[in-house]
């Protein structure tokens, strides 16, 4: 474990962070105490702390033993995203409790953006709370605290505010309070700034020795000037009641993860994950975001590095399906009211993904300052894939809009389908009705020109099947006869040229005899039986062709039109094992779904991407996508052993079947 002396460590394993965060924004919290990604007070705002992406140049806030080689534990408190890290030695043992103090978890009223996108309704900061104990003994305990505004770009001025226990950091853009709380309670403690290596940006050190019983606190809250940020230490952080925003945190998580329905196996892992997604969905907008970081790599010392930081529709669609497994409603209301809010003017003006007030411009550039992970770069900030033609999503939007009708939540909140809604319906099942017939750049983003994607086509039956669904059961005008013809002619022309009788498998495009993991979601959205012939031997190649050795899903083997490697997708092995359970193939099924889960993290947080061979995690973290696959596998396996149990002929073994559910 490092120490606090080891001020340039090396990186830590991607999953290795816990993250916390107050539906604004999150952080990622290392076991050695160190917060090494932040982004405040949005998920956008430009990195405050960027040790992840760049070890030497990039800021940080640590707390811990100032002896260094005590190893820090971590473990979220229960039902919530409140983050402990336990340090213990012979001498004495500390509690680090950190957490970003929420009003409310609900996801409505829905509230409309405004420039004051830090502040509480109460008039306060958003904030980052650490809260350092110590419980047994005695340990001396050192907190350094180095701000890199603007990812490290910016430099900074940092003041000392002895009178008030705290110091403000300083940029042309971003100011940072910080601010001590206990310390004048405490026989004796040092503030200093000190210079480290890089004079832009300077480390505010804090050194104490606590006894049993005895606590200190950090606050740290965002400024919108460097006057605001000044006030922030001098005069608000001081005066709130943060024990009491904790229980009202802790409180404010337990009671929303309370509202879940799920009842099966691996609860843990589905609460977890439940938690893990609400804590990536923007609270002023109900806009979803796919991680909350930048430019981890999805092969190591390569250039897969992207950044997740905004809302693709496809994602908060999937999430918004999870969430359905769960029961909970309200985030597909905020959700489908932003939707209600992006602006386009056609299917074609329609983008696959908006930043999360629903910005357009999202220019993906690079930052040559910083190495990368693990020296991967470059990083990237803004992503390109916003401006690519993605047929899928229309499918994927309308779904969603299809699910929250079918959940009866047009009726529970008195809302209604009809207007501005239906409209826009209406108006993406035409684009469709246009255009499914032009190639496009698939669900996995390919910079390598466009294709005729199989996954593509069948979203584009989706749509035109949800839309006709809408308008046959509710008696919504559309044009239905134009509608259903196009419904079957996509579907014909999928089953003649998307499935390969010499391969027996559906395709990644047309004309070629490539495989992609993406066609396991067929039977997932209704478009073929799962034991249907043709998607069992797909579902064979698959297991043939695109699994490693543990039998994890690769997205495809093809040219993309990026160099390098990626590892295995998580979310496509959770889609192989839904298929196996509906297929009847329980065992199997079960044993990867297991298997998957002994690559997470040990706070149950999983990456996007996993490198078995090394047992490393790749890509963005936590990721939106993987989660809410683990979400749906652990359901399917769940509605999978209870048709056993079903259909089996010995009461008593079904008997017993359903009581392990």
């Amino acid at each position: 474990m490092v120490g606090m002396n080891e001020l340039n460590r090396t990186y830590l394993p991607i999953n290795s962070y816990g993250v916390i965060g107050d539906c604004h924004s999150a952080v990622l919290v290392s076991p050695d105490g160190s917060v090494d990604w932040g982004c405040l007070p949005d998920f956008d705002s430009p990195a405050i702390f960027c040790r992840l992406l760049d070890a030497e140049r990039g800021g940080y806030f640590q707390i811990a033993p100032t002896e260094g080689n005590i190893p820090g534990s971590q473990r979220y408190l229960r039902g919530s995203n409140v983050l402990q890290t336990r340090f213990a030695s012979i001498a004495g043992e500390i509690v680090l409790t950190d957490f970003m103090p929420v009003e409310t978890l609900s996801a409505w009223p829905y509230k409309a953006m405004n420039n004051n996108t830090w502040t509480r309704e109460d008039g306060s900061c958003h904030c980052l709370v650490r809260i350092v104990e110590c419980v047994h003994g005695e340990m001396s305990v050192t907190m350094r605290l180095k701000v890199s505004p603007n990812y490290a770009a910016d430099p900074c001025a940092v003041e000392l505010i002895p009178e008030h226990l705290g110091a403000f950091i300083s940029s042309g853009k971003q100011h940072v309070a910080l601010a001590i709380v206990g310390a004048h309670l405490l026989p004796s403690y040092t503030v200093q700034v000190v210079q480290e290596n890089n004079e832009a940006h300077a480390t505010v050190v804090a050194q104490v020795t606590l006894r049993e019983g005895e606590r200190l606190l950090f606050a740290v809250g965002m400024g919108r000037t460097a006057q605001s940020a000044r006030r922030l230490v001098e005069e608000e952080l001081p005066t709130r009641n943060f024990d009491a925003e904790l229980a009202h945190t802790l409180h404010a998580w337990r009671k929303w993860i309370v509202g879940s329905s799920y009842q099966g196996p691996y609860a843990e892992w589905v609460e977890r994950s439940a938690l893990a997604l609400k804590l990536m969905t923007y609270a002023p907008t109900g806009a979803i975001v796919a991680a909350p970081t930048t430019s981890l790599p999805e092969d190591m010392g390569g250039v897969r590095n992207w950044d997740y930081r905004f809302t693709w529709l496809r994602d908060a669609t999937f999430t918004l399906y999870a969430f359905n497994v769960l029961g909970f409603t309200e985030e597909a209301r905020a959700f489908t009211h932003w939707l209600r809010r992006l602006s386009y003017a056609n299917g074609e003006d329609l983008q696959i993904m908006y930043g999360i007030r629903g910005e357009r411009d999202l220019t993906e550039f690079e930052l040559h300052h910083l190495s990368g992970y693990c020296n991967s770069s470059p990083v990237r900030i803004g992503n390109g894939a916003a401006e690519q033609k993605q047929m899928d999503v229309f499918g994927e939007v309308l779904d969603c809009i299809h699910l929250y009708r079918r959940q009866g939540c047009f009726e529970r909140y008195g809302e209604t389908l009809e207007g501005p809604l239906w409209s826009m319906m209406r108006t993406l099942v035409d684009h469709v009705c246009a255009h499914w017939q032009e190639p496009d750049s698939g669900i996995w983003e390919v910079r390598g020109g466009l294709r005729h994607f199989v996954y593509s086509k069948v979203m584009c039956w989706v749509a035109l099947d949800r839309g006709i669904r809408a308008a046959e059961q509710m008696h919504l005008e559309a044009d239905l006869v134009r509608w259903i013809a196009v419904r079957d002619q996509i579907r014909a022309d999928i089953l003649m040229n998307g499935y390969d009788t010499n391969l027996g498998a559906f395709t990644q495009s047309y004309g070629d005899a490539t495989l992609d993991a993406s066609n396991l979601l067929l039977p997932l959205v209704g478009f073929i039986a799962p034991d249907d012939p043709r998607m069992r031997s797909t579902v064979d190649r698959t297991i043939e062709q695109l699994t490693d050795e543990h039998g994890f899903v690769y997205r495809y083997h093809a040219e993309d039109g990026l160099d390098g490697s990626e590892g295995t997708f998580a979310i496509c092995t959770f889609w192989l094992v839904d298929n196996l359970a509906m297929q009847g193939r329980i065992d199997e099924a079960r044993s990867l779904f297991e298997r998957l889960l002994t690559y997470a993290g040990r706070l149950g947080l999983f990456s996007e991407e996993i490198d078995s061979v090394n047992s490393t995690a790749l890509g963005n973290y936590p990721q939106a996508f993987t989660h809410i696959a683990l979400i749906n596998s652990a359901n399917n396996l769940r509605k999978a052993e209870i048709r056993m149990a079903e259909q089996h002929t010995d009461p008593l073994i079904a008997a017993i079947r359903l009581q392990q559910q």
